[in-house]
């Protein structure tokens, strides 16, 4: 949890606030452009299909994140009706956010190692202003990698919900359907406890393992 009231946890906050919103903005134009893809043109009429962030940050959710360390973004609603193929369009414009996370981390950790080839930035800091960028950039892999990890978790109302209930049979996606309804109660009952954390350390250990990997190669 960020502590926005003390200098410290200002000074933190700052630095995790350019990953913040890129995590947050990436996310959601994700799900706004595979939902377009998949044919609901309201995305475009909405003006979700940009990576500007002030299109897509909750400004209630937000300030959670601020205060409290956990929040959210503004969701991308979507017309189901216009889709070509309902459940498979679902399901795509669903994996679609968290996957563009982890693609995205990928691609700056990828990055990140060409500037360290090509001597741009050093992992051992030289200035403040090397320290802060080199900071901010570890923070935006990690935020993408937890993001798209959270996110993957198949329990409404989180996109991994959508992902599984699309392979599911028939009677099994009702009780999917059933929990839908619970899906407040089961947010509170994920970040009031220690639930996440058991869920979400494990995939983000071997992650970061592998992306530590691709720099140290």
């Amino acid at each position: 949890m960020l502590d926005i009231f003390t200098r410290e946890g200002l000074i933190a906050f700052l630095y995790t606030l350019p990953a913040l919103l890129i995590s947050l903005s990436i996310h959601e134009y994700a799900h706004a452009w595979m939902a377009y893809k998949q044919g609901d043109i309201t995305q475009k009429i909405r003006g979700r299909l940009t990576l500007d962030p002030f299109r897509h940050i909750d400004p209630m959710g937000f300030i959670c994140i601020a205060l409290f360390g956990v929040g959210w973004g503004k969701p991308v609603m979507v017309d189901d009706r216009n889709f070509r193929n309902k459940a498979k369009g679902t399901m795509l414009t669903a994996l679609a956010g968290p996957l563009s996370n982890l693609l995205l981390a990928l691609l700056l950790t990828i990055v990140l190692k060409i500037l360290i080839m090509a001597g741009v930035i050093s992992t051992v800091a030289t200035s403040k202003i090397v320290e802060v960028f080199l900071q901010m950039f570890l923070y935006t892999i990690q935020f993408n990698v937890i993001f798209g990890i959270f996110n993957l978790i198949p329990l409404p109302p989180l996109d991994g919900s959508k992902v599984l209930s699309y392979f599911l049979p028939g009677r099994t996606k009702a009780v999917m359907y059933t929990l839908e309804r619970y899906s407040f109660i089961i947010i509170l009952v994920i970040f009031c406890t220690n639930i996440a954390s058991y869920i979400i350390n494990p995939a983000y250990t071997a992650i970061l393992k592998l992306l530590n990997w691709i720099i140290s190669l």
